[in-house]
């Protein structure tokens, strides 16, 4: 079906994909490339562990099994051309593109989208324009957004445990055949930047950009410690949502014109309409989906809402509990 950089996609059945992972490793869009003897192996079973937990934590993800030492059983999606990248701690292209020293903390965590494109160098883009060229929508945006904060949380905490530092790393979504956004594609030591928090050694991908060696061998480092761990962190994830109800533009308001003629006699001239409405604060005790988007969306419609009159808008995010 697709052969990327490092991994295979094949058909399997039911909806679903076999995704192989490779020994290739690559750096600066492909300019560098080699073969490590059982990276492939490593990064497909580190993906496999880090879904399940988050699968746990109640993140959507395509994983469903491993199959063998290098092959994933995951969910067909179409892959949404847009990276998110979430920042904990500055490095790498943040650090020449904004001329700022390595190692300096970021809280919050700073979110960052890239346009997939190995031609253009996968170029940094706004959330504006990646809407706006139909790379992704608003709703998916929102939902991308505040699952990689949500598993941000998680994987910090988690990687604290084993004293590694999670410096930043990179999500990709998939839409699946039902239209639901979820996470895709892996999570690794290639997709992410982990840093030792007693000795500052890295254990990441940097190992290869900078020909430090031994990157299969940090890579099983993460893996067998991870593996080794007898609970997971002890977190309650929750989303925070917005509604916002109004009435729609065809139905009349007597209260805003009343508030309107209040503040023309204040000598507000300026103003020549006011619609007036109302906000609905919800606190979700679950992580960010888009299965929650959907119950939102129903909660607003037979409840918050009286969709004859009015119309509504959801805002959605996870905020950082560290």
């Amino acid at each position: 079906m697709y052969s990327g950089k490092a991994k295979d996609v094949q058909i399997y059945e039911n909806n679903k994909v076999k995704l192989i992972f490779r020994d290739s490793i690559s750096a600066f869009d492909g300019e560098k490339k080699d073969f490590l003897q059982g990276k492939g192996e490593v990064n497909c079973r580190m993906s496999a562990k880090l879904f399940e937990i988050l699968n746990e934590y109640g993140i959507h993800t395509h994983y469903h099994s491993m199959i063998d030492n290098n092959t994933l059983i995951c969910d067909k999606v179409e892959i949404i051309p847009v990276e998110v990248i979430c920042r904990n701690v500055t490095a790498g292209s943040f650090c020449r593109r904004y001329g700022v020293a390595k190692g300096l903390d970021l809280l919050p965590p700073v979110i960052e989208f890239f346009y997939k494109d190995d031609e253009l160098h996968d170029p940094l883009v706004t959330q504006e324009v990646a809407i706006q060229l139909e790379w992704m929508t608003k709703k998916e945006a929102m939902l991308m957004r505040a699952v990689t904060r949500a598993v941000n949380n998680i994987l910090v905490e988690l990687f604290d445990m084993i004293s590694l530092q999670l410096v930043d790393f990179k999500l990709e979504f998939g839409r699946t055949h039902d239209g639901r956004i979820i996470v895709a594609d892996e999570i690794s030591g290639d997709s992410m930047r982990l840093w030792d928090k007693e000795t500052g050694e890295v254990k990441d991908k940097d190992r290869y950009r900078k020909d430090m060696g031994d990157v299969v061998q940090h890579y099983n480092d993460v893996y067998d410690n991870l593996s080794k761990l007898s609970k997971l962190p002890e977190l309650s994830l929750s989303t925070k949502a917005q509604v916002i109800v109004k009435l729609k533009q065809t139905v009349l308001d007597p209260a805003g014109e009343v508030t309107l003629r209040s503040l023309n006699r204040m000598n507000y001239q300026e103003i020549d309409n006011i619609k007036l409405g109302k906000h609905v604060f919800v606190n979700c005790l679950t992580a960010p989906s888009s299965e929650l988007l959907k119950d939102l969306s129903d909660m607003s419609e037979k409840l918050f809402s009286n969709p004859l009159i009015e119309d509504y808008s959801i805002d959605l995010w996870f905020e950082e509990e560290r």
